[in-house]
Parts: structure tokens; C-alpha cells; sequence
């Protein structure tokens, strides 16, 4: 049986559509600072042995409900298969505290077919939501796997004289931006990938601005996202008290979160804290406290970023080959809708005079999908970025198709190409 479709597409808050089958064709929804106000909002029950009371509380929950289901439409829409949707919907639901704020019901009625509605306008609180849907969403995708490579160096004095640094003979072994970010990815439900930081540390200077260095990386060590970050702390005051050198420091955390695969760029935060009004007692620890709370800040923000970047990043190729019998073309159709897995999907634009055009969508490249379709007995006759052209070279082995490598579990692939 062909695995479940989960597509994802981010939109604008201008345009976003309703993923209620009851709702309106779109839902309003605006976003004020941390808050989404979502107008239209419906909800109905029926009502059962003249108890209007209990009618109108499951009224409202159902009303619950479709707030959230359009606020997670502001957020990312475009799911293709509705029970897929349905338990991304009901996991946000189940932990709706805090998230739904208000509920201000503007029309309440008992309709002819003895069900009570109610419409209403509802406050959703974004951070709250994104809090649940970005892991949620996280494990849908099959928890990728991330790495977090961190630079860090702290100075002795603003004109960066270095005292102490990630890098270098007498450095440290380990990152304390690393150390404060880890927990929170995997709070969210990402694989840690496991690795010797002292060995990569030596590429970091020019990885973190040559996409195809983050590749590399990327590839020995399996991760699907990197995370690539420079931390660096500088004391800006000096001062006696009570007979002790006190320190003023500042840090300044710098992260970019890149999707390994395609080196595209999901997010580059820089944050800058400073000791303020509790100086420290020495530069590395005025600094290492200025990185955890910057790293926390950060980490933070980009946990939900990359969630709905994984979701989003898919590639359309469009394959046309020729000299096909119909059966022929009925098993390569099977066998490319399990190439493009759980997150992708295949639609067969035509099939005439023995020639099959087809697109993909899904997160396996040109490359990728030109190799299996070898493979299968296809001979590449042409090929692009997007497009893969083809003609058969041997009998398509009908009833015995190559076997397309799935992530565990049927998760969606998170790495384009053939595994």
C-alpha cells in the first residue's frame, strides 16, 4: 500500500486558507506582536436529549478546535491528507493550554437539524503554539538529525588579545553554546548527532560561510541540518569592589542553521548579552554566563524555524520517458511514488504514443531520481536540475522493481538521492 502523503507548504499571512471542511473557503486571521486573532472561528454539536448546556460546551470545544486548526494554518497549511492533518491537529489540541487565550462567541443558535453552533472570534498565543506544533511537526518528519559545530573565543581585554578559544593547542574541548542548545533540540524531538568536535573544529572558519564545506560536514557525519555558530566574549569594564577585580562582559552568539543537503539557509540569528548590573569575577565566567543565555534565546527561536523549513523543502523534478507499455508505466508510477515517500507525491501529467510525463515532488534530487530510474532499466537520455529524460533500454522489470531505501518507520527521507 502506498505510504501516507504529509505536504507542508509555508504561506503568507495574507493568504491563508482554511483547513476546516466546514469552515469558510478562507479563514481571517491576523497577527498582532505574539498574538493571532482568528475571526470565523464556527463550532456545533448536536444536541442530545433537549440538553442544550452539554451541546453548547462540546459547541465549544469543537470551536477550540477549528482556532487552532486555522492558526496552524497561518503557520504552515497545505496538508494534502486529512487524517495526517488531523493528528498533527489533535496533538496541538491535547495540550491547548495556553495557547487558545480567549474565546469571544458573537452568535449562538440551535439550527433545523437540532445542532448547536456557535461562531466566535478567538486570541491564539503565537509562542505557545509554535512551542507544540514545531515538535510536533519535528516528529512527523521522522526526527532528523542535527549537529551543532560552535566556535568560540574569549579575549582579554576589547582589542581582542585571545585568552582562550575552542580552536587551538591549548583550547577547549567543547562548546558551551553546544552544551546549552542540545538539550533544547532534543526537548524537541531532533537526534543529536554524536561526533568529535575537536576533529571538525578545524574546517568551522570556512565552513560557516562555503555552503559546499557545510555539505561535507554534513555527509560525514549524516546530520540533516547543521547548525553553525561563532561565540565571542569581551570585557568592557574593570572595576574594584570591595577589594576584588570585577568584570563587565559582553557576548555576542552568532548561529545559522543550514538544511545539509541543498546548503540552504533556514535562519542566521546574532544575539548579544552582556553581564549588566552583576559583573563577574573573571572574563570566562562574565562570558561563558552571556553565551547560555544567548545560545537559549537563539536555540529557541530556530528550533521552529528549521521544523517548518524541513517541511517545506522539497524539489519538483519532471520526468518524461519513452517506449513504455502501459503496464510498464503502471509499475514505474508505483515505484516513484515510494521514491518520493511519505513527504512527496508523483502525478502523472499524460501518458501517450508510449511516452510517460510525470512531476515529483518530494525531497530526492534529479540526481537521486535519474540513478533509480537506471535501475530500473531506464536509460538517461537527458538531465537537468529539475527535469530527467528517459528511454527504455531492457524490459522494465514489472514484478520485480528495485527496492526503494525508506527512512525507518516510513518517515519521510530527509536526505534527497538514493541511500
Amino acid at each position: 500500500m502506498r505510504p501516507k502523503i504529509l505536504t507542508i507548504a509555508v504561506v503568507s499571512l495574507a493568504l491563508i486558507a482554511a483547513l476546516s471542511a466546514n469552515g469558510p473557503a478562507f479563514a481571517r486571521v491576523t497577527k498582532q506582536g505574539d498574538t493571532f486573532t482568528v475571526d470565523d472561528v464556527e463550532g456545533y454539536a448536536a444536541v442530545k436529549n433537549g440538553d442544550k448546556n452539554a451541546a453548547r460546551e462540546d459547541a465549544k470545544r469543537e470551536a477550540y478546535r477549528d482556532a487552532l486548526e486555522k492558526a496552524i494554518g497561518a503557520t504552515v497549511t497545505g496538508i494534502t491528507e486529512t487524517e495526517n492533518f488531523e493528528v498533527i491537529r489533535d496533538k496541538v489540541f491535547s495540550q491547548t493550554t495556553g495557547i487558545v487565550k480567549t474565546m469571544d462567541i458573537t452568535r449562538e443558535w440551535v439550527d433545523d437539524d437540532g445542532m448547536f453552533r456557535l461562531e466566535a472570534v478567538c486570541k491564539v498565543a503565537v509562542a505557545a503554539l509554535d512551542g507544540v506544533l514545531g515538535p510536533v511537526v519535528i516528529e512527523e518528519l521522522g526526527n532528523p538529525r542535527i549537529m551543532i559545530i560552535v566556535q568560540e573565543a574569549i579575549y582579554e581585554d576589547a582589542d581582542k588579545q585571545i585568552k582562550e578559544s575552542v580552536k587551538g593547542d591549548a583550547g577547549m574541548s567543547f562548546s558551551r553554546v553546544e552544551a546549552e542548545a542540545s538539550p533544547l533540540f532534543e526537548k524537541a524531538g531532533f537526534h543529536m548527532v554524536d561526533y568529535d568536535q575537536a576533529a571538525v573544529l578545524t574546517m568551522i572558519d570556512g565552513a560557516y560561510d562555503n555552503p559546499g564545506m557545510v555539505m561535507d560536514l554534513a555527509r560525514t557525519q549524516n546530520a540533516d541540518i547543521i547548525i553553525l555558530g561563532k561565540a565571542e566574549g569581551i570585557p568592557f569594564a574593570k572595576q574594584k569592589i570591595s577589594g576584588i577585580t570585577m568584570y563587565g562582559v559582553k557576548g555576542t552568539v552568532q548561529l545559522k542553521a543550514v538544511l545539509t543537503e541543498t546548503a540552504t539557509l533556514v535562519s542566521s540569528i546574532t544575539l548579544e548579552q552582556a553581564t549588566g548590573k552583576k559583573p563577574a569575577p573573571t572574563v570566562e565566567e562574565g562570558a561563558v554566563r552571556c553565551f547560555k543565555e544567548a545560545a537559549s534565546i537563539a536555540s529557541k527561536q530556530l528550533v521552529n524555524k528549521i521544523a517548518y523549513a524541513l517541511a517545506t523543502e522539497r524539489v519538483t523534478t519532471n520526468i518524461k520517458i519513452s517506449d513504455l507499455s502501459f503496464k510498464e508505466v503502471t509499475a514505474i508510477m508505483k515505484s516513484l511514488n515510494e521514491l518520493a515517500g511519505r513527504s512527496g507525491t508523483v502525478t502523472q501529467r499524460g501518458f501517450k504514443d508510449g511516452v510517460l510525463v510525470a512531476d515529483m515532488i518530494s525531497r530526492r534530487t534529479a540526481m537521486g531520481v535519474a540513478e533509480y530510474l537506471e535501475e530500473c532499466g531506464i536509460e538517461v537520455v537527458s538531465f537537468g536540475a529539475h527535469t530527467v529524460g528517459g528511454k527504455k533500454m531492457e524490459p522494465v522489470p514489472v514484478d520485480d522493481m528495485p527496492e526503494v531505501a525508506q527512512m525507518p518507520d516510513e518517515k519521510p527521507n530527509l536526505r534527497p538521492g538514493i541511500l
